[in-house]
């Protein structure tokens, strides 16, 4: 059994957007990092380099994996997608596996050849993959040549539900009205709101909130978007995508847009800290934004053989079945739900109903020239006071 998620909350974390120069500068430290790890190594073949979010191959999983195949693992970690797309950007990365976002990171990296087409004979548990999410990545990877699904989740409303209650009965949790009404929002505003650090998280959930069909960069729509974003700013404690689900563990939020895995960590976080906090989350009825983070293989991955052999244990069910348990997020692999105790498996946050699943979008590819336009609008509406 893995070590349970609670002693590691920043496995939760998804941080999908950062400053250029900042993925740049941990990009070549990440590339210098891999390079002495394997500079030593006399056969390549036997060392494999995975790039992923922290906490998704757990030690006892690596450990696993390399009693059975004599193969080293060497981890290295990243906390951002646009961090691992500018590495894997410099060229020679020397990465045989990388945990990468569907929409919008592989959406524009599949076309620019990126990654390594896959040979689905050397992978035959590759079919373990649930059938909905393989069909949802086949927007960013047509015929789903690339990408193998490994953990996937929902945005939505975090909240302590008694607070809640408390400061407003009734309140409307399963609509973004809680955050982006301002007259809502100023009642919850003493116990603590946050949301993302992440545009291509709120920008989008606004955009459809306003009744927009979806973000654009046209002037006039996202004008609008960012006057609702800095009329509710001021009821607004915190921005960011990492430490909020502890302060809404120990209570000094009450109220935040959040990762579902997030909600789980928290909740966990609660418990064992013992704190009379219950957390309670919701997915709004405006907006259910949902990514995959899928196994892939880098173009000019040193060890493609390792890195098949590698995609094909972690999709047995049992291995998959127990990165969950571990992590808090759900899986990929169809053939790991009976594997899941009921607490698991029925935990309408880890895999939510099909009515929810229904309104699942992924976010959108957007051209380099709408990505600046919206970290331009991004990062001003964070620096206004």
């Amino acid at each position: 059994m893995f070590a349970s998620a609670a002693a590691k909350p920043q496995s939760a974390v998804k941080r999908r957007s950062s400053a250029l120069a900042k993925s740049w500068i941990k990009a070549l430290l990440a590339v210098q990092c891999c390079a002495a790890l394997t500079a030593g190594a006399a056969d390549r073949g036997h060392t494999l380099n995975v790039y992923a979010w922290p906490d998704y191959f757990p030690p006892a999983l690596i450990a696993k994996f390399q009693a059975e195949t004599g193969i080293h693992v060497n981890y290295a970690v990243f906390d951002d997608p646009a961090m691992a797309e500018t590495t894997l950007s410099v060229g020679n990365s020397n990465y045989d596996i990388v945990t990468m976002n569907a929409s919008p990171e592989l959406g524009r990296e599949i076309p620019s050849g990126f990654w390594l087409q896959l040979d689905q004979a050397r992978i035959p548990n590759a079919r373990n993959a649930d059938p909905l999410t393989m069909r949802l990545l086949q927007a960013v990877d047509p015929g789903n040549r690339h990408a193998v699904p490994w953990m996937w989740g929902s945005t939505g409303l975090i909240y302590i539900a008694d607070k809640i209650n408390a400061l407003m009965p009734n309140a409307p949790v399963g609509s973004l009205d809680m955050v982006l009404k301002k007259e809502i929002a100023a009642k919850f505003a003493g116990c603590g709101i946050s949301v993302l650090d992440s545009w291509g998280d709120i920008l989008p959930m606004v955009a459809r909130y306003l009744g927009q069909a979806q973000l654009t960069d046209d002037r006039r729509s996202l004008d609008a978007v960012m006057a609702k974003l800095r009329e509710i700013k001021p009821y607004i404690r915190r921005i960011s995508s990492s430490g909020y689900y502890e302060q809404l563990a120990d209570g000094e939020l009450c109220l935040s847009i959040g990762y579902s895995g997030d909600a789980i960590i928290a909740r966990r976080m609660a418990q064992d800290g013992h704190a009379n906090v219950h957390l309670a989350y919701s997915f709004a009825r405006e907006s259910v934004p949902f990514w995959i983070d899928s196994l892939v293989i880098p173009a000019d991955s040193p060890n493609p053989d390792g890195a098949f052999a590698f995609i094909n244990f972690v999709m047995r069910p049992e291995i998959s079945a127990e990165v969950t348990r571990f992590i808090g997020f759900a899986t990929g692999n169809a053939a790991a739900l009976p594997l899941l105790e009921p607490a698991v498996r029925d935990n309408a946050i880890i895999y939510p109903p099909a009515s929810v699943r229904e309104r699942f979008t992924l976010e959108k590819v957007y051209t380099p020239d709408e990505t600046r336009n919206f970290v331009r609008a991004w990062q001003r509406f964070k620096a206004t006071e």
